[in-house]
């Protein structure tokens, strides 16, 4: 598929058909409504990025409520295989192609309605030079270990404007938590950075900003 090309009459099917080849979890459908509170930190009409997008329905929500004028959309999917090594019902047992996720999240991408998606279909940070200006946000939702997420912490500071935001998935307290290294690798990012903390009450969500920019949230 050409996900590109679908015409735009044609984007509801065409989403519909991956729905019921591979349904998502209800549980993560409502976690998902939750998570909608944190995007009240991303600037609306700006340039972004998500980075873990699997099948987009986290970036249709963003199209809906941040409207981005750029959006970077920044995952493997089929350089990791032709099909996902873990998720169970997330990846209807494996049966779920990586290819069909990518295009599924560019028609999402595409039914939000925001102006301009750039597909960079690589890991990160490995791709990060592929980002062709400052950021004014990243959501972050990609490998959830320790030291990995601190090293895409660390690389997201750089390419994230000084007033911007930084936010993501997976912020678990519970120490027997399997996303627990996340919790742990922004703690560590916000002890060596001058980054703080600007929310973390919802639906495992966190969002930083730089310590003297902070304040001036709308």
């Amino acid at each position: 598929m050409d996900a590109w090309a679908i015409p735009a009459r044609k984007i509801d099917a065409e989403i519909r058909n991956f729905e019921n080849a591979c349904p998502f979890p209800e549980g993560e459908i409502t976690r998902m409504a939750n998570r909608r509170r944190i995007l009240r930190h991303l600037p609306k009409k700006s340039i972004g990025a998500e980075i873990g997008v699997f099948r987009g329905h986290f970036s249709e929500m963003i199209c809906n409520v941040v409207a981005p004028r750029k959006l970077y959309l920044i995952d493997p999917w089929t350089k990791s295989g032709e099909t996902f090594g873990w998720g169970k019902e997330y990846t209807n047992f494996g049966a779920l192609k990586t290819a069909d996720a990518r295009d599924e999240s560019i028609l999402r991408a595409r039914r939000g309605g925001c102006s301009e998606v750039v597909v960079i279909e690589e890991g990160f940070p490995a791709c990060a030079g592929q980002i062709a200006e400052k950021l004014d946000w990243v959501y972050l939702d990609a490998s959830h270990k320790f030291e990995a997420t601190l090293a895409e912490l660390q690389r997201v500071a750089v390419i994230v404007k000084d007033d911007g935001v930084i936010a993501g998935d997976d912020f678990a307290i519970n120490p027997e938590s399997m996303h627990h290294g996340v919790f742990q690798a922004v703690h560590a990012f916000i002890r060596e950075t001058d980054w703080c903390l600007i929310d973390c009450a919802h639906a495992n969500q966190y969002a930083l900003k730089r310590f003297e920019t902070h304040g001036r949230l709308p």
